[in-house]
């Protein structure tokens, strides 16, 4: 009796061995979790307050604050440009992520010049995080703020003070006005004058 139970023991810490000499030569990757892709991309939102149409034409610039952080394709020189024109959403495109980390990005608008309006020259911050689960967040703020914001360019049209040919027509006929009035007021003074010298009045 004794024997047989020394020999189940036996069986028991051999079967043990083994399956401790197999289990160490089987890669650790096996159970940790895979890293899956990350794909997200950086919106970029224009609104106008007045007409759209006098506003747009500039174009938004995407810049990796680390060379080594990927960038959406189409890029050249490590910068993505994309063009604003109307009001709506815009995207760089998509941007790839192959294992989980942290990386900034900075947003700048190129201004041009345009007459009555008023345009939104904010720098922005982006932070992507990407995680090994497959999922990506992408947080905006202002330069120089550390609260969250949207990545949104406002620009304001001042309103039309209408047609100024027909302002200036109106100022003309103004002066003209003025101008005859003033030359009747002369006339019937130098009038009056005159019969009083020679003695109607």
């Amino acid at each position: 009796m004794k024997d047989h139970i020394y020999k189940t023991r036996a069986i028991a810490a051999a079967l043990l061995a083994a399956l401790m000499i197999f289990t160490s030569y089987i890669p650790a990757k096996v159970f940790a979790s895979s890293n899956i892709p990350v794909i997200v991309d950086i919106p970029v939102t224009y609104i106008v307050n007045g007409n759209a149409e006098i506003a747009g034409g500039d174009t938004v610039t995407l810049t990796a604050d680390d060379p080594s952080s990927p960038m959406p394709g189409g890029t050249e020189g490590g910068k993505k440009t994309i063009n604003i024109r109307n009001e709506g959403t815009y995207s760089f495109g998509d941007i790839r992520f192959d294992k989980p980390g942290v990386h900034w990005y900075t947003v700048t608008r190129n201004l041009t010049k345009r007459k009555g309006v008023t345009k939104d020259g904010t720098v922005y911050k982006a932070k992507v995080i990407a995680l090994n689960d497959g999922h990506g967040y992408v947080l905006a703020y202002k330069e120089g703020s550390d609260e969250k914001s949207e990545l949104v360019y406002e620009d304001k049209v001042a309103p039309a003070t209408g047609d100024v040919s027909k302002v200036l027509g109106y100022l003309v006929i103004l002066i003209a006005s003025a101008v005859s009035l003033t030359a009747l007021a002369v006339f019937r003074v130098f009038n009056k004058r005159r019969k009083v010298q020679n003695g109607y009045e």
